[in-house]
């Protein structure tokens, strides 16, 4: 894709390469009848507009949300988007910055700097992190969402070197904030050796009519909600509803769906379904919190 310079874009995971107002950054705990808790469901909202934009205003005071300036945090510090993740932050929200792996290099992408190398690729990664909390930590960033995620442990079996580069990312996140929300995005199923490599996995990203027949891997489905999401776009609001109900049924701690298409604008390589509040909303927001 060139240069892939995609600002306010797409750069959620490709599934085929890697085989890529909401509630609440962790799920709630609901006591239910015997006394004990579970954990309820969020939206999770991959919030790919200006933030000087009415759609973002509207997303303000939700849950978790993924800041995307320029296919990362771009050059440095723009205040529209400090001031957006300080009044998200003041809220109670979480707002995590975008960070591209390019699947370290495995497919042959340029790093941004130059270098398609593992290597190329690990310290762009790293200095992006470095931009992200130089300009936005006093504002209360609270972690990173890694895209375009590898999702095998290595390159052949029994290694772990693909999940390693992963782990050595997420500690790095770690050592500026502790606390940070860590998200790798595969955008389809992982690896168990992914369980514990982020606090959250994004292990579907794709279509309605795809995520009807979406089975999620067998480990997936008895790990904590709070570390799986799944990301469902071009869904009409007849079938929002259902597409919930599916990520209820199977165990996704975050979920976001939304009526916008995947088509790719003239000239360009990827579409972008991130980049507007989906018609049905409230009535999103409304079938998420119900169990």
């Amino acid at each position: 894709m060139g240069s892939r310079k995609k600002t306010n874009r797409r750069r959620l995971g490709i599934a085929a390469v890697a085989g890529c107002a909401a509630v609440a950054a962790v799920p709630a705990l609901l006591t239910v009848a015997d006394g004990a808790t579970k954990p309820s469901q969020a939206v999770a909202v991959p919030a790919y507009l200006y933030p000087g934009s009415g759609g973002w205003t509207s997303l303000e005071g939700a849950g978790l949300l993924v800041a995307n300036p320029d296919s990362g945090p771009g050059d440095g510090r723009d205040a529209t988007y400090a001031g957006a993740i300080k009044r998200a932050h003041d809220s109670g929200s979480k707002v995590i910055g975008y960070v591209d792996t390019g699947y370290f290099g495995t497919t042959g992408w340029d790093a941004p700097g130059g270098g398609s190398s593992t290597k190329s690729w690990l310290g762009a990664i790293e200095r992006n992190i470095d931009t992200w909390y130089a300009s936005y930590g006093s504002s209360g960033l609270g972690g990173v969402f890694f895209d375009d995620a590898l999702n095998k442990c290595g390159p052949e079996p029994g290694s772990t070197q693909y999940v390693g580069l992963y782990k050595k990312i997420r500690d790095y996140v770690k050592s500026k904030d502790s606390s940070a929300q860590v998200v790798i995005n595969p955008g389809t199923g992982t690896d168990k050796c992914y369980a514990d490599a982020a606090d959250t996995l994004v292990t579907f990203e794709g279509s309605y009519a795809s995520y009807q027949d979406f089975k999620p891997q067998p480990w997936e489905m008895s790990a904590d909600p709070s570390k799986i999401w799944h990301l469902v776009y071009e869904t009409d609001a007849s079938r929002m509803s259902e597409a919930v109900s599916l990520s209820k049924q199977r165990n996704a701690g975050y979920v976001y769906v939304t009526d916008e298409d995947n088509t790719p604008a003239d000239g360009e390589a990827w579409g972008n379904p991130w980049d507007s509040v989906p018609s049905f909303w409230s009535k999103e927001t409304e079938a998420v919190s119900k169990n």
